[in-house]
């Protein structure tokens, strides 16, 4: 540690004070001039003012220093510090008295690596002469140990004639959360970038599946329609053979009828039908995937198109069946002759999407049985706009978190099925980009309906071209 006279020396570069001691022996020295009175009284004067412009010009400096926002610190020789302003006593957390004669190395959290030394052999080898600096990014140490990420910078200075440094740091944890968010946000565009790269091939691969699909289905159809005419045609002729069997060769027909029971022919005529129609019914519902893929994945505009939200709900579900189809049955009520409406299509399928799986979700987490669960999606017009009810007989939404679920990030479910993005952003489709509602009605271990209103016409002033349905009686569930 550096001795009280050094530590002085740099206190006057920060906080500077009058040397009484060094004024007293001037002012003893004037007096013992051999000069008039009036020589001496104009000395006085003189070294009042110059005191009077010394002290002033040492506050707005003081001042200047307190002000700035960096922490500076001046450290010696040997790494200790002579002094501060007040920023850095309130980055550090610390006090003047805390902080004189401190090693600096204890500012630092990785101490072993050296920081400091490093960040001075640098400073040192491009300084040739003349007042050059580094800096760097490394993770601070307040005096109560808190950590912090910091940003500091050294320079070399001369106050006393022996080399000394300012060390001029400041905190960035709020530009290292705001990288860290930028980051987030440039992986999450990523993600999306991603999505739609898999959405274009989906409908592309939904394209090429579509064609093999279609002859596949005509086939199968050519040879179902085909076997009823041989199967009649084969009746047909084992009556004959039965009605003029005296009439046949010795054992003719008798060999026959074991060439028919060694084929099975019986069996084969009953299950043929089975396995083509089957077949059909599989290659049929293949079709239906492929058809909703390509519609679900197929890449909206920036203007909102008419839509049917019947043909929409009828592809989410039929997108989303592995998801459901494990925990519930699902019942489609749709209202005939919807109008279509304004929306974006891409956008609205989210929103569907997201309530469908989530009431899965709440089936399988009531504990339910495939067949005891139940989702139901029902449509309705009413007036001016269209209602889409998701129902569930799932857990129900607790009283404490129903004022919570359109939150952004909160979630009930455990760490890794949830984000507690997916309500958020379809409470913000809904209601801000498509002018609707959306609300919900639920029942502790009964379960939750989800409403979606949304609007026949654009609420940005755009009417839709399709005309109100007519009034008619609504349907029930």
């Amino acid at each position: 540690m550096t001795d009280k006279r050094h530590n002085d020396d740099h206190l006057k570069v920060i906080h500077p004070a009058s040397d009484s001691a060094g004024t007293d022996d001037i002012l003893d020295a004037i007096n013992q001039l051999d000069v008039s009175p009036e020589v001496l009284k104009q000395i006085h004067a003189l070294l009042n003012e110059q005191k009077k412009r010394e002290t002033e010009a040492n506050q707005r400096l003081k001042t200047i220093l307190n002000s700035v926002v960096e922490g500076i610190l001046v450290i010696d020789g040997a790494g200790m510090i002579c002094d501060c302003n007040e920023s850095a006593l309130n980055l550090l957390r610390g006090t003047m008295t805390d902080m004189l004669g401190l090693s600096v190395d204890a500012l630092f959290v990785d101490r072993k690596s050296t920081v400091r030394h490093k960040l001075l052999n640098r400073c040192i080898n491009i300084s040739s002469g003349t007042l050059r600096y580094d800096y760097t990014e490394t993770m601070g140490q307040r005096l109560d140990g808190d950590t912090f990420p910091m940003e500091i910078t050294v320079s070399p200075a001369n106050f006393t004639g022996e080399m000394s440094y300012l060390y001029i740091f400041r905190d960035i944890t709020r530009r290292k959360q705001a990288e860290e968010s930028q980051q987030k946000l440039e992986g999450e565009l990523r993600e999306a970038l991603k999505l739609e790269a898999i959405g274009h091939l989906a409908g592309g691969i939904a394209h090429e599946i579509n064609t093999p699909s279609q002859y596949i289905r005509d086939n199968l159809k050519f040879l179902n329609d085909g076997y009823g005419a041989l199967s009649r045609i084969l009746g047909l002729a084992l009556q004959t053979l039965w009605q003029n069997r005296d009439r046949l060769p010795e054992n003719t027909f008798n060999n026959f009828a074991r060439k028919m029971r060694d084929a099975d022919l019986e069996f084969l005529l009953d299950e043929i039908p089975h396995a083509t129609q089957q077949s059909l019914d599989g290659i049929n519902q293949v079709a239906r995937i492929v058809l909703s893929m390509k519609e679900f994945s197929h890449p909206g505009g920036a203007e909102k198109t008419a839509t049917d939200i019947n043909r929409v709900l009828s592809n989410v579900t039929v997108i989303s069946r592995n998801e459901w189809k494990h925990y519930a049955q699902l019942v489609e009520n749709y209202e005939p002759e919807l109008p279509h409406i304004p929306c974006h299509i891409n956008e609205i399928n989210q929103v569907f999407l997201n309530l469908i799986v989530n009431a899965a979700q709440a089936i399988d987490a009531a504990g339910r049985s495939p067949e005891e669960g139940e989702i139901k999606i029902k449509t309705t017009f009413l007036d001016d706009s269209v209602l889409i009810s998701i129902s569930d007989n799932g857990t129900g939404i607790a009283k404490e978190n129903r004022s919570k679920i359109f939150n952004p990030f909160f979630t009930t479910k455990e760490v890794g099925k949830g984000t507690g993005q997916g309500l958020a952003i379809t409470h913000d489709i809904v209601q801000i980009k498509h002018g609707g509602r959306i609300w919900f009605e639920t029942e502790m271990g009964k379960g939750t309906t989800f409403h979606v209103l949304l609007p026949a016409e654009d609420r940005t002033g755009k009417p839709d071209t399709v005309k109100k349905a007519p009034d008619k009686k609504k349907k029930t569930a």
